[in-house]
C-alpha cells in the first residue's frame, strides 16, 4: 500500500515507495552519466535524478509503468527532486494512488448529464445528444475522462465537470440574451470537449494519446458529432453545420488552436464560457496547491505568463490580529 505522495516530500526525506513514471531521459557528459527521470502520482510531480545510470537501463525502464524508487528528496535550482538510489518495476498497485479522482462521484455526473440532455428541447439536438451519449463505452470515457492534462480539471471525472458547468453557465446565458438559441448553444455546451474522451490516456498518469497529440481533441470532436449526424436520418444540414461550427471554434480563434473563430453569437457565448470555466478551475487548483498564510502571491504561472493573486488570508477579512 503506499503511504508516501508527491505533496508531502520534503527535502532531507527518504524514499521508499511506489511512482508512476512519467518521462525518462538519458544524458551523458564529459564528466558522466546520468538519467533523468520524472515521476508522479496523484498528487503530483517530482523530478528525479539517477547518477549512476547508463543507457541500457534507460532504455529498459517503461513510461506510463509503476516502480518501486528507493532514494532521498534533495534540491536543484530551488525545486525539490528526488535522487534516485534504486528503482524496480512494481508487481501489483491500486490505481488509485496514481490517478486523481474529482469531488463529484461518477453516478452524480451520469445523473447531471441525464437531466443536462432532457434540457434541451429540439427533437433533432436531442437525437444527436442520444446518439452520442448512450453508446456505453463513450459515456463511461466522458464520465471518467479528464479536463486537461495540467490546466484545468485535470483528474477523473474533470471533463464532465467541466463540460456540466460551462452547460449551466451557457444556460444562464440563454436566459439572458434573447438572441441565443439556447438549444443550440446547450448542446454545443455537451459536445464541445467530446474529443478528449479520446485524446488523453489515464494509463496510471494523465497524458495525451497519439491521435489527441497529432489531431486534437478539437477535430477529434468535430469527427465524433459528424459521425454521429450521419447516423440520424433526414438530420438537418443547416443544424449539422451549425452545430459543428460550434466545437470547432469554442476556443477562440487558431492561435489558441480553433481551426475557425466563432463566427455566430452562440459560438463567442460558448467561447466566453469555456475560457471563464477553464481559467477559474485553473486559478482554484492553483490557490489550493499554493496559497498558505502569509503568501500573498503565487508562484509565476508560464501558461498565464504572470502571477495570481491572493491577497489577504480570508478568514481576518485583511485585519491584523490584535
Amino acid at each position: 500500500m503506499k503511504t508516501t505522495f508527491v505533496s508531502s516530500l520534503a527535502i532531507g526525506d527518504p524514499v521508499d515507495d511506489l511512482f508512476a513514471l512519467r518521462k525518462v531521459e538519458f544524458k551523458e557528459f564529459t564528466t558522466g552519466k546520468m538519467i533523468f527521470v520524472e515521476l508522479g502520482d496523484r498528487t503530483g510531480r517530482i523530478n528525479g535524478v539517477i547518477w549512476s545510470g547508463s543507457a541500457e537501463l534507460a532504455r529498459n525502464l517503461v513510461t506510463g509503468r509503476i516502480y518501486r524508487i528507493q532514494g532521498m528528496v534533495t534540491t536543484y535550482k530551488g525545486e525539490n527532486q528526488i535522487t534516485v538510489e534504486k528503482i524496480n518495476l512494481a508487481d501489483s498497485v491500486d490505481p488509485r494512488d496514481f490517478l486523481p479522482a474529482g469531488p463529484i462521484p461518477t453516478e452524480e455526473l451520469d445523473r447531471r448529464l441525464a437531466e443536462a440532455i432532457e434540457k434541451v428541447g429540439d427533437s433533432h439536438l436531442k437525437q444527436l445528444l442520444t446518439q452520442i451519449f448512450t453508446h456505453n463505452a463513450f459515456r463511461s470515457g466522458f464520465l471518467t475522462g479528464v479536463g486537461g492534462k495540467l490546466w484545468h480539471h485535470n483528474y477523473i471525472g474533470g471533463l464532465a465537470e467541466h463540460t456540466l458547468s460551462v452547460f449551466g453557465i451557457c444556460l444562464d446565458f440563454a436566459d439572458r440574451f434573447k438572441e441565443l438559441d439556447r438549444d443550440l448553444i446547450l448542446t454545443g455546451a455537451l459536445l464541445h470537449d467530446i474529443g478528449k474522451v479520446e485524446s488523453y490516456s489515464l494509463d496510471n498518469y494523465i497524458d495525451y494519446t497519439d491521435s489527441g497529440r497529432l489531431l486534437g481533441h478539437i477535430v477529434i470532436g468535430d469527427r465524433i458529432v459528424s459521425e454521429a449526424i450521419a447516423r440520424i436520418p433526414d438530420f438537418p444540414s443547416e443544424k449539422g453545420l451549425k452545430i459543428r461550427h460550434l466545437v470547432l471554434s469554442h476556443q477562440g480563434s487558431p492561435e489558441q488552436s480553433s481551426p475557425v473563430p466563432p463566427m455566430m453569437a452562440e459560438g463567442v457565448a460558448l467561447y466566453v464560457a469555456d475560457l471563464l470555466d477553464s481559467k477559474l478551475a485553473a486559478f482554484r487548483r492553483i490557490r489550493q496547491k499554493e496559497h498558505r498564510p502569509g503568501i500573498r502571491w503565487s508562484n509565476y504561472v508560464n501558461l498565464l505568463d504572470q502571477y495570481i493573486y491572493f491577497g489577504e488570508d480570508i478568514e481576518n477579512n485583511g485585519q491584523e490580529d490584535i
